[in-house]
């Protein structure tokens, strides 16, 4: 017995993160795979020489602006979707 209502839907869909540390610079991608198209957000974070270095600060911020460049790449192709669709124009999605 199913317990999907009808007209619900479930996507797992697979986000890779790769960071790299080097030299107080830490760079992280994130990759998604979306519809035959792989999308990779990248995201950059230094260490202030005059802090302490936490590794996972950086760390954290390099992800959350990966994944807000992700987000922006989606948001783009979202709009441009939209727009062939309705052939009307799209105000900027956030």
């Amino acid at each position: 017995m199913s317990t999907e209502q009808p007209g619900h839907s479930h996507k797992d869909i697979p986000i890779g993160v790769t960071i790299d540390e080097d030299d107080g610079r830490t760079r992280a991608k994130v990759r998604l795979l979306w519809q035959g198209t792989e999308y990779v957000g990248v995201g950059l974070a230094r260490c202030n020489p005059a802090d302490r270095d936490v590794a996972e600060i950086g760390d954290e911020l390099a992800l959350a602006r990966g994944l807000s460049d992700l987000a922006r790449q989606l948001l783009s192709v979202t709009a441009d979707d939209i727009r062939a669709a309705t052939d009307e124009p799209v105000s900027p999605l956030r």
